[in-house]
Formats: C-alpha cells, structure tokens, sequence
C-alpha cells in the first residue's frame, strides 16, 4: 500500500462503504447496499461525466479549487463512484499529481504530455476508460446472475486470470478506534472488485429492470420487477411506468389497447389542465377499464367501445 492511498473500503453487515481522504475536501464515507452503487454507476451516461467535469474545470479556472469543490457538492453523494471520481479528479487539479492517473487504472491511456488541446484529450480518455469499466463489468455481472449455484467466488479466487476485477487479494488494515477491517483502496479498479467481493459474500440478490433493462437491487419485495431510476426523458421511475410501458409493448398491435390509452391520456391531460377533477379522472378510468373487458369478452364490438370512448371528449 502506498502511503498517500486517498481511498479506503470496509464493510458493514451488507453495506460497501468508503471513507475518502483527498487533501482538498472533507473526510467523509460514502456507501450503499453491496452492489448497488456499482450498478448505478453502469446506469449512469457517460456523458454526464463529461458535463460535471466540465462545470467543475470551469469553475477552478473562473475561482480556485474552493469554487470547484463547491461546484462538485452538487454531485458528491448521487453515486459513491460518481463521488470517488470527482474527488480523485478535484484532486488532481489542486496537486497536478500522476496519482489521479493511476487511479484509473491500469487501461488508462493518457495523452501525449504537452499535446495541442492536451486537457480536452485528458478529458475525453477518462471517459473512454469509464466506457472500458462498463464494457467489462456487465458481462461479469450476466455471470453472476446466471450462476445457480454458488460456486463464483470460489471459481474466481481460483482462477483470477478470467477477470482482474474477481482477484479478491486486498492488503488489509486494522482500524483499531472502530473496530473494523479497512481495505486500502489505490484505483478505481480496487474500488470496484471490493464491491463485488462483498456483494458475493452478502449473497446480494440483483436482476436486470424490465422497463430500463439496467441491473438492480430489489427493495421490499424480492419479487420485484421495476428499478427506482428515472430514465432518460421521463419524469417518473420505472417502478411507476414499467408496468404500464410492458403493457403497451405487449399490446402494441391490439386495436382495444389503442383505443383506451388513446382516451385515457386524452383524459389525463385534460386533468393536468384542471378541465376535469382528478375525482372525474379516477372514476373515468374505472368506468373505461370496466367497459374494455367487456368489449375484450366480446360482449361489445370495438366500434362500440369507440363510441363510448368519444363520449368523453
């Protein structure tokens, strides 16, 4: 372990915590559920890497490395390796040092020092080394999800070659005010294979979210089947619209289908527009579902469901 390690891991119960000591920002612990911060990392884009970097630079070179860290605060906490990258990199930009570099890891191809457009070239091979991260996790994890049986920490504790990211060999500390085992943690690659580690020995239980189709860990029910994220261009989380978006998929080509959802986002907009009560709304929607089963069983044509549909335009 070097001596100036910023980032140091230890477990508690099903918890992956990590306590950061980076020069520049106040100590503190950020962690989740085994797993979950590593699969939130693969939902996050890329890109918005990219913006947060950049409003950070931006900010250090309008201020100092104070106006940046305030800056980060706004990201810090969202994700534990979102927050660990950020201090790395506030980090770097306060000390120029090459630790930042070996952070990233061992696939980190930097620039050519000195090189025309040298920061915006840095920038850009910290995301292509992101991208690597997630190229190589996700497989992993397809692994993990297909093994029945067990026998994955075993197998990759023997045979490490398959993965860097499954070599569970830590040096370890005794943190003896705490008592608690602390794992020295140099690159983000560190960072990541100690996640997986206690995930398998906390026997987590992950699966991919029908809506988003990105891995996550079910709460409350283990039964599951929707993520709390927010995609892209929605305002609800998954667990709100999957259920209704595998619907519409399932019934894309069903003419009834068409029909009610035709009507009813008719009806919730006019609701949002405070035309019709959300009471009206509510007792439109019963009164709809009640009047598509019949018309699924037969007991009245499409035509005539359209018809009663159109009378509440």
């Amino acid at each position: 372990m070097k001596e100036n390690t910023k980032i140091f891991g230890f477990a508690n119960g099903n918890q992956t915590s990590y306590k950061l000591k980076f020069d520049q920002i106040e100590e503190t612990v950020v962690g989740t559920t085994s797993g979950k911060a590593l699969f939130d990392f693969l939902w996050i884009d890329t890109e918005m890497f990219r913006l947060i970097f950049i409003d950070i630079i931006i900010a250090f070179g309008g201020g100092d490395i104070e106006q940046a860290v305030k800056k980060a605060a706004a990201y810090v906490d969202k994700n534990s390796y979102l927050t660990i990258y950020i201090a790395s990199f506030i980090d770097y930009l306060a000390n120029g040092s090459s630790e930042f570099i070996t952070f990233l890891g061992s696939d980190f191809i930097a620039p050519e020092e000195g090189s025309k457009k040298y920061f915006e070239k840095f920038l850009n091979a910290i995301l292509v080394s992101i991208h690597k991260k997630k190229t190589e996790i996700k497989p992993l994890l397809d692994e993990i999800i297909k093994d029945k049986e067990g026998s994955l920490p075993q197998r990759f504790t023997k045979h490490r070659e398959e993965s860097k990211l499954f070599n569970f060999d830590f040096v370890t500390q005794f943190d003896a005010d705490n008592g608690i085992t602390v794992y020295p943690l140099e690159t983000i690659d560190d960072v990541i294979r100690f996640d997986i580690m206690l995930m398998l020995v906390n026997k987590i239980k992950l699966k991919p979210c029908k809506c988003c189709g990105e891995y996550f860990i079910p709460r409350g029910r283990v039964n599951s089947e929707y993520c709390e994220r927010i995609m892209s261009g929605e305002t609800k989380p998954c667990s709100e619209i999957g259920a209704i978006k595998t619907f519409d998929i399932v019934h894309k080509d069903d003419a009834i289908h068409k029909a009610y959802i035709t009507a009813y986002r008719r009806m919730d907009s006019r609701q949002r527009a405070k035309l019709i009560t959300k009471e009206e709304f509510k007792e439109f929607g019963k009164l709809a579902r009640a009047e598509r089963k019949k018309c699924y069983n037969g007991e009245i044509t499409l035509e005539q469901f359209q018809a009663w549909l159109d009378e509440f335009r």
